[in-house]
């Protein structure tokens, strides 16, 4: 199953985010811009508007004043018609004291009054923004009066009452104001959305996290649960209906042989037989099958014995839709089966032999005796003394193998110390040191990366290097060379003592036999040299392994005696 990086979902959902902020913002500022810009420019317009105003009545007073008309009563009419224009809320003028002379509508003399005297000497034109009563907003826009324009009249007296007057005109904003709103509402309307937007982001942050902490914990028992399956001490598979492998654990592999590409796909089929096993029972009955044996073919063409375990998985309705295997190695049982069923032979075979050497030895003491004495006797008949001297050899050979049988049957009881295995090696070659020179065989000892002490038996070690070292002197001729040593062993945590020749070698068909009791191809052989060996070491806790022939070699053969080097703990 597939799932996503936390990372990867997170990043769109932060750049959302920064675009939605980055627009709240930008929409923030351009709204504010707009409004503050559409203000102004509709003041603006206003003013000018305003402003023509005011220029149309002093034109038209010009006008009036080349007439023969009333001015006083022109003017008043030409303010009650400036004033009923839609945009113009109210007109009036005032003369130099600030007093309302002509108007469109009435108004609170003190507060135009105040006002204009308060921004007089500003300017020309001045304005500002204020509420009538009932609270509508009017934009007013005054000019005092040209002297210039009426300097012809200058001495007549409704000139001097205008003269140094003052225009106001009061303009409606209801238009303004709508648009305003307008602006207004169509910017809550973008930061409604844009806050929608948001919040969906936010959101969609949170979905994110809640579904990264539920993958989180997903991952981790998954996690947990493929640490159990691969600290299975069994092999597990599980398979569709088709035989195909979905699963497994590192042991599976293990046993089968194979590696993880190996797996892709895999028809299992190929490696296990269905019908012997019981997996196509399974995939059609939907039924349960436990520990039969069976035995699959490894990629080294190596038989590897197996308990095989096979459990449907059913749907709900019942149908079989695939199936868990356990794979279960039976080599060390089998190994283990085989150790006792030859324990068992040897122990019969043990006391067999215990009580025929001692039926044995007794009448062989006294051939040898009577042997001796005809050898003795007949001293003057040299071929009467031969045979004579030829049965004391072959009771004493006899009586060798009853000796070999005797320690074979007896229980080998451990006298272990600690002693230095280099020099134990130097002690065993001495004993076969005339052998070898006699038939001019060299023996090479490699001892330097031999530990300063071991514990073990050094009586019955040096039996094993002694039976070893004889058997590779009787198997090699004049001319070539035994090698012997000891090392730490990196692989057991262990010593290792070997004797290696560079022989003919041992058969294939005769490794598994050459550790049974009486089995020799010498013809002086009893066939108990390595069956005590086997014996010695096991008692060690330790294990003997022949490797025939020499690696590289079509010849050789080397004997490899473990012993661990927490024996002492073991005991």
């Amino acid at each position: 199953m597939k799932i996503f990086q936390p990372r990867k979902l997170y990043l769109p959902a932060m750049i959302i985010v920064g675009v939605v902020l980055s627009l709240l913002v930008f929409i923030g500022f351009s709204t504010y811009w707009n409004l503050h810009h559409a203000r102004t420019n509709a003041l603006k317009f206003l003013h000018q508007r305003g402003v023509a105003t005011i220029r149309i009545i002093e034109t038209s007073m010009q006008s009036l004043w080349g007439t023969g008309a009333s001015k006083e009563e022109s003017i008043e009419q030409l303010i009650l018609n400036v004033g009923e224009n839609e945009y113009v809320t109210y007109a009036y003028m005032l003369n130099k004291e600030y007093e309302v002379i002509h108007h469109s509508s009435p108004l609170p003399a003190e507060s135009v009054n105040l006002w204009l005297k308060q921004t007089s000497d500003k300017g020309r034109f001045f304005s500002r923004i204020t509420r009538l009563p009932d609270g509508t907003k009017v934009y007013e826009v005054a000019e005092k009066i040209k002297p210039i324009s009426f300097s012809r009249l200058q001495d007549s007296k409704a000139f001097r009452r205008y003269n140094g007057g003052t225009i106001v005109i009061g303009l409606n904003m209801s238009s303004y104001e709508m648009a305003q709103h307008e602006d207004f509402h169509h910017a809550i309307v973008m930061l409604s959305i844009l806050a929608v937007l948001g919040g969906g982001a936010i959101f969609f942050i949170f979905v994110i996290h809640l579904y990264h902490r539920m993958n989180q914990r997903l991952r981790e028992a998954q996690e947990y649960t493929r640490q159990v399956v691969d600290s299975m001490a069994n092999g597990l598979l599980s398979i569709d209906v088709d035989g195909r492998v979905l699963s497994y654990n590192n042991l599976a592999l293990e046993i089968l042989g194979l590696t993880e590409p190996d797996m892709d796909q895999l028809d299992l089929r190929g490696i296990i037989d269905f019908q012997t096993s019981g997996i196509s029972q399974t995939l059609n009955q939907c039924v349960t099958i436990l520990d039969r044996e069976i035995n699959i073919m490894q990629p080294g063409g190596e038989q590897l014995p197996l308990a095989i375990s096979v459990t449907p998985i059913s749907t709900t309705e019942g149908a079989c839709q695939g199936a868990v295997i356990i794979l279960r190695d039976l080599r060390e049982i089998k190994l283990l089966e085989e150790k006792v069923r030859r324990t068992e032979k040897l122990a019969a075979l043990g006391k067999l032999s215990a009580a025929v050497a001692h039926e044995i030895r007794n009448p062989l003491s006294s051939i040898r005796g009577f042997a001796k004495f005809l050898s003795h006797a007949l001293k003057d008949r040299p071929k009467d003394r031969e045979y004579a001297d030829v049965m004391v050899k072959e009771v004493d050979r006899i009586n060798r193998v009853v000796t070999d049988l005797l320690n074979f049957a007896s229980p080998l009881e451990l006298d272990p110390v600690h002693v230095n295995p280099a020099k134990l090696i130097e002690h065993t070659i001495l004993l076969v040191k005339g052998d070898a020179q006699s038939r001019n065989i060299t023996i090479e000892v490699n001892t330097e990366n031999s530990p300063e002490s071991v514990f073990l038996d050094s009586y019955q070690i040096t039996q094993v290097l002694l039976n070893l070292m004889l058997n590779a002197l009787q198997a090699i001729g004049a001319g070539q060379s035994l090698n012997v040593g000891v090392a730490r062993d990196a692989d057991s945590a262990g010593i290792s003592f070997w004797v290696e020749d560079d022989g003919p070698g041992i058969a294939k068909d005769h490794i598994e036999k050459i550790f049974d009791p009486f089995f020799t191809k010498r013809e002086k052989g009893t066939g108990l040299g390595l069956a005590i060996v086997q014996k010695i070491v096991e008692n060690h806790h330790g294990r003997v392994q022949v490797v025939t022939p020499l690696p590289g070699k079509t010849y050789g053969c080397r004997f490899i005696v473990l012993i661990p080097m927490d024996l002492e703990a073991r005991l």
